[in-house]
């Protein structure tokens, strides 16, 4: 009774001390300042007890690695598979160069904040201004931790995909198995390797599969706690769950399946089961709720398209929902999806829907499988995030930035066809070797040619347009100063000094000055040049132009799409009359509106250029 209400007592303070005790400006500050050690310490936390877990059953986990068998064989084809069907580069622009900015600054600095601007003094790569992000940082701080040990390289970002890609594939292994058995469990694993939106993510640098990696290992957990229930399995589930909840903004509703799991655990154990951990997980908890605060007090990081007011609507449900179903359902090599996986997960749902209410309808019920249970609580779980994005004001699946976001569901799809397939087993159909030739099908006559073609991918023109500036710029003798049109972030992590086209235009005086003393070998800018006029007429971006007084000669130009992208070297700066600077005639841009700013204009568009959607 004193740990329940100890227990309690913890969830009234994490409340207080998360929404009511800290402004949150403060609470901002906190997370830039302790956020690195919080995280430190709950994975430290987690990643000891798995240790003391697993050193008490090395027969278990000894046995699987030295004969991995056809079930190890089929996990690497799998990986092979998806690290070979897309190349690695970034995918989603100005996402995954914001997360790589904070893993940088928390392998720095030990803050969690994103590098903005930076400046080589004495030999030092200097940070000069950054900002607090909106997206959780467990992940970011994951890819930190491969800073240290290996030093700073961009490549880290994806060998940590690679590796959450094998864990998520070993991991589906081994619930699918427990769910369905080998036959069934193998099938899932291709089914998931094979669609080309899993090979995206795990040769890319964004945070999304690690999320379902955080996703498919807290259900595994759960499984292991529910076959006999403990305090050291309970304290895995319930620190595994507060990771997954800083994994991804929409993950802390899987707290709502844990919890679940957990009650379902001390039913079976006919006791309340509370380790200190435990007790403690709802002030885990608080960071999560001041990070969630200072989203919402910000309505830059929104990123509403104009005339929006709100990033959630009843409205969006209708063209979401049949954004979602063309996503799920396309033939085309245009899209990363699998429509063979969807037709297999939609025909598992209703399985499940059909063996549910058989199940409801007898007397006695009989207990369910530890796997059946989890599989149930965590596809709520699934289900519930759906919903939530089918309010969201962007997230239709079919588009290519918004894709990632269909994979829980494709995950709970896997699970699905699996279980449906072990049922059709036992009434003597053999779904196992009809699906399995149906996979084959799929992968000669969809993945291959997609993949091969890599439409998804390949239209994503802003970022070929900043690798190409990368390119032309890494052949300038340097040091080089860029004004980009874009983000100064991709830049500052390559460790080009960088400032944004509005702040380049204000700084005359100071850039002609560090010219003559040879700061920088040359000071280069990056403008758009794009149509002007009915006639077609082409011209540079309004908002890219310099002043009159900076004299450009244009070093590169090469098309995008609709529009060409110019690189242009500045050749001299005329001096401010009366020989001082003139005052500034605009404000220039916070960290905060100059990232938006840059965002909502360098978005990739995909089928044309032209699209006016900001994206986040």
């Amino acid at each position: 009774m004193r740990r329940i209400l100890l227990f309690a007592l913890c969830g009234v303070l994490a409340l207080w001390a998360g929404y009511f005790a800290i402004p949150t400006i403060p609470a901002g500050h906190l997370i830039i300042n302790w956020g690195y050690y919080y995280i430190l310490g709950v994975f430290s936390l987690f990643a000891f007890n798995a240790w003391k877990f697993a050193r008490a059953r090395p027969e278990v986990w000894g046995g699987w690695i030295r004969r991995p068998g056809i079930a190890g064989i089929a996990i690497a084809s799998g990986l092979l598979f998806a690290v070979w069907s897309d190349p690695f580069k970034h995918k989603i622009l100005f996402d995954e160069f914001v997360i790589q900015g904070t893993a940088y600054e928390m392998h720095a600095t030990k803050q969690v904040s994103t590098i903005l601007r930076a400046y080589n003094i004495g030999g030092t790569w200097l940070t000069i201004d950054t900002f607090l992000d909106k997206r959780p940082y467990f992940f970011p701080f994951l890819v930190s931790l491969l800073h240290d040990f290996t030093g700073y390289r961009i490549a880290n970002m994806f060998a940590a995909n690679v590796a959450c890609a094998a864990a998520l594939l070993c991991l589906l292994y081994w619930f699918a198995r427990e769910l369905a058995g080998r036959g069934p469990a193998i099938l899932s694993v291709g089914l998931m390797a094979t669609m080309p939106l899993f090979g995206q993510n795990a040769t890319g640098a964004g945070m999304d599969l690690h999320n379902l990696t955080m996703i498919a290992l807290a259900a595994c957990l759960g499984v292991l706690y529910l076959r006999a229930p403990s305090p050291e399995r309970l304290t895995l589930l319930v620190l595994a769950t507060v990771l997954l909840a800083q994994s991804r903004y929409e993950s802390i509703i899987f707290i709502a399946p844990a919890a679940f799991v957990v009650a379902a655990g001390w039913a079976r154990a006919r006791r309340v089961i509370l380790p200190w951990p435990v007790i403690v997980a709802p002030l885990l908890l608080v960071p999560y709720a001041w990070h969630s605060r200072v989203l919402a007090a910000t309505p830059l990081f929104w990123q509403l398209q104009e005339g929006r007011t709100s990033a959630f609507s009843v409205s969006n449900m209708a063209s979401n929902l049949k954004g979602d179903l063309a996503f799920l359902f396309n033939t085309g090599p245009e899209l990363a999806n699998s429509w063979y996986l969807s037709a297999a997960g939609f025909a598992g749902l209703g399985w499940f829907l059909f063996c549910a209410l058989r199940w409801l309808a007898r007397r006695p019920r009989r207990e369910l499988p530890p796997a059946v249970v989890v599989g149930v609580a965590f596809g709520a779980g699934v289900a519930g995030h759906f919903v939530v994005l089918l309010f969201y004001w962007w997230a239709k699946f079919d588009d290519l930035l918004a894709s990632r976001f269909s994979l829980p569901i494709c995950l709970c799809f896997c699970a699905l066809a699996a279980a449906m397939i072990r049922g059709l087993e036992g009434r003597r159909i053999p779904a196992l070797k009809v699906a399995a030739l149906g996979l084959g099908a799929w992968v000669l006559a969809g993945a291959v040619p997609a993949v091969a073609l890599r439409l998804y991918t390949e239209q994503n023109l802003a970022m070929q347009e900043i690798e190409w500036e990368h390119a032309v710029i890494g052949s300038r003798p340097g040091p080089v100063l860029l004004i980009s049109n874009k983000s100064t972030i991709p830049f500052v992590l390559w460790h080009i000094e960088t400032v944004i086209s509005a702040v380049g235009a204000q700084r005359g005086e100071e850039i002609r000055y560090h010219m003559g003393q040879d700061t920088f070998k040359e000071v280069l800018v990056t403008q758009a040049i794009r149509p002007t006029s009915a006639e077609g007429d082409m011209g540079v971006d309004p908002e890219d132009l310099m002043p009159a007084g900076y004299h450009l000669e244009t070093i590169a130009e090469k098309r995008f799409g609709a529009r060409l992208d110019r690189l242009s070297r500045i050749v001299s700066i005329d001096p401010a009359p009366g020989g001082f600077r003139e005052p500034d005639q605009r404000p220039i841009p916070s960290a905060l509106r100059s990232i938006s700013a840059v965002q909502s204009r360098s978005v990739p568009v995909v089928a044309a250029l032209t699209s006016s959607a900001v994206r986040r």
